[in-house]
């Protein structure tokens, strides 16, 4: 009997003791997984333009800290990259021009563009061989464009400014940091190119700047785009991703020798090299953002004009198969206009007099 009762009694301690480790693990996992909605880190995709370098002086002046959000800003070389990684869910949110959210819009790919950078002023433009004095001089000639991206589409648009087409050049394709060289050294006759690696190009002598950005006002706003799945799930995050967005930005109008470093360190120019290609972005502020989102315009100052205009310009050019019905829809002015309504002075760098 004092057998049993013994073999008994440490049966039940051992079942306690499993009980008792199998619901900490339990408990662990549990804990886990509620947290991985809100710890797991938000993947930004990041590429080499100037109004998209800023959000290395948000992160450097620690304004996702500040805000409470864990962001991981993920730096592709190549534009394109980044925009297959969003379509493809790989990525989170992602730096795009406008023109670049038509196609995956028309692909029912689940996203809404929640914030604009800037406005190319003159960050965008098209470098030709110094025998090339004019847009009407690139007929026949060899012209390197990333086909499909917003450098393609800018080249579209200087080219029917002209009466040209794309069927009058002869288009070699290749990303913005080979494109730059290629022209530089001969290997192609012109290039459509975004600083800095249009400043790099139009520095050189033997080449000369046919035409630029500032030449079409509001064509290419330059926004962040946002998957539909995190906008569901974690909505909270991405209005504090907006806040510290601005947050960095005010810090880069109080301290803008600061936020050039940490732009230039990413971008591996000097500070003064970043200053300059950051002239052709015309930053936009809440007040600016709030209206672009709002305020109907039949011009390229609202969001859903431009996307409209924009579509028709890619249909015509064979670069989409169909119809923009709803440009309303790729837009969702919710975050910035919580932060207009409690603090619609928030101002940006004014980058032209860096």
């Amino acid at each position: 009997m004092k057998k049993i009762i013994s073999f008994l009694m440490m049966t039940y301690l051992l079942v306690l003791l499993i009980s008792g480790c199998g619901g900490n693990a339990g408990g662990e996992a549990k804990k886990s997984r509620d947290n991985s909605s809100s710890d797991k880190n938000i993947k930004i995709g990041v590429s080499a333009f100037p109004g998209w370098y800023t959000w290395y002086a948000v992160q450097g002046f620690g304004a996702f800290e500040e805000n409470e959000v864990n962001v991981e800003l993920v730096w592709f070389n190549t534009y394109s990259d980044s925009l297959q990684a969003f379509n493809s869910g790989q990525i989170d949110a992602v730096c795009a021009a406008l023109s670049d959210t038509i196609s995956p819009a028309l692909s029912d790919v689940d996203f809404k563009v929640v914030l604009v950078n800037d406005n190319s002023a003159g960050a965008d433009g098209i470098v030709a061989q110094s025998e090339i004095a004019s847009l009407k001089d690139l007929k026949g000639k060899t012209v390197a464009t990333e086909i499909g991206t917003i450098e393609h589409f800018f080249l579209l648009n200087a080219l029917e400014t002209v009466g040209l087409t794309e069927k009058d050049v002869e288009l070699t394709n290749m990303t913005v940091e080979n494109a730059g060289p290629a022209v530089i050294s001969g290997q192609v006759d012109a290039a459509s190119l975004w600083e800095p690696s249009l400043s790099y190009a139009a520095s050189e002598r033997d080449t000369n700047v046919l035409f630029d950005s500032s030449e079409t006002p509001g064509l290419i706003p330059d926004t962040l785009m946002v998957s539909g799945k995190l906008l569901k799930k974690r909505t909270g995050d991405v209005q504090k991703i907006v806040d510290a967005y601005f947050d960095g930005m005010q810090a880069y109008a109080e301290k803008p020798d600061e936020a050039l470093e940490f732009m230039a360190k990413q971008a591996d120019i000097s500070t003064e090299e970043m200053a300059t290609a950051m002239k052709g972005a015309q930053l936009f502020s809440i007040a600016d953002n709030q209206a672009a989102f709002n305020k109907s315009a039949e011009d390229y100052s609202y969001l859903p004009y431009t996307a409209e205009k924009t579509a028709k310009f890619l249909l015509n050019q064979s670069m989409v198969s169909k119809e923009l019905k709803d440009p309303e829809s790729i837009f969702d002015s919710t975050y910035i206009d919580k932060i207009y309504k409690e603090n619609p002075d928030l101002t940006v760098p004014n980058t032209k007099a860096e």
